[in-house]
């Protein structure tokens, strides 16, 4: 799975994190959201998560995306279970959840506060392709990144030209609108087979390559800091003194 997380620096922890509960839940990696959710990640059992924001219009009393996220690394071995809480589970707003396991196979969950649906994708930008009456009635780029990644997927020979695709700053599909609230603040890849996750800050990056499979084992990974550079002048929230 290769993913663009887009938003605004000033949302962003800047922190990424290797977890493992000592109570109970699966071993996970991925980036912090609202310091206790994910925007994305690994578990040990080889499930990948992202999602996608589509609306806030329409909410109701439910979980936020990143604490859904989370809960889905720390509790399913694969999509089935993954798909099972995300129906059961109340949504605030509504997303798209991407899912990949160890199978191979790649679904799209749409999720709003009123309905849930499944469809089996392995593209999925800022709209629903089922619950259409849930999207904005603004999709042109969203439209448009989507029109480019399938345009340019069947040249790709490996998942490394795949995360460059998404990260160079001229293929069209990664975004400096940061003052939108839609910019891309990372690029990450998740390899359910071999426990390995690639991620980089910004554009015009090799990924950072990390073997969560030796971190589980209890190895050292003997990484302290990513570094990486963001066109805007506003920070991360970790970065502004108070």
């Amino acid at each position: 799975m290769i993913r663009n997380y887009d938003n605004h620096p000033h949302s962003y922890e800047g922190r990424y994190l290797l977890y493992h509960p000592t109570d109970q839940g699966y071993a996970t990696i991925g980036p912090s959201m609202q310091i206790t959710g994910r925007t994305d990640g690994l578990n040990e059992m080889g499930l990948a998560m992202g999602y996608n924001f589509i609306n806030r219009k329409k909410s109701k009393d439910g979980f936020m995306c990143n604490m859904i996220g989370r809960i889905i690394l720390e509790t399913c071995a694969n999509i089935d279970e993954a798909v099972s809480l995300l129906e059961e589970i109340p949504h605030r707003h509504s997303f798209s959840y991407v899912l990949i396991d160890k199978s191979g196979q790649s679904l799209v969950v749409e999720a709003s506060p009123r309905h849930i649906i499944t469809r089996e994708a392995n593209i999925c930008t800022n709209q629903f392709e089922k619950l259409t009456e849930e999207n904005r009635h603004r999709m042109d780029d969203s439209l448009r990144r989507e029109r480019s990644i399938m345009n340019k997927k069947d040249a790709l020979k490996n998942s490394h030209e795949a995360f460059m695709m998404m990260n160079d700053t001229k293929k069209s599909i990664f975004s400096s609108n940061y003052g939108a609230w839609a910019g891309t603040l990372h690029t990450s890849s998740y390899h359910p087979d071999e426990l390995k996750v690639g991620f980089s800050l910004g554009g015009d990056q090799r990924p950072l390559l990390i073997d969560f499979h030796k971190w589980i084992e209890g190895k050292n990974i003997n990484i302290k800091q990513i570094k990486g550079q963001i066109d805007s002048p506003s920070s991360f929230v970790n970065m502004v003194e108070l």
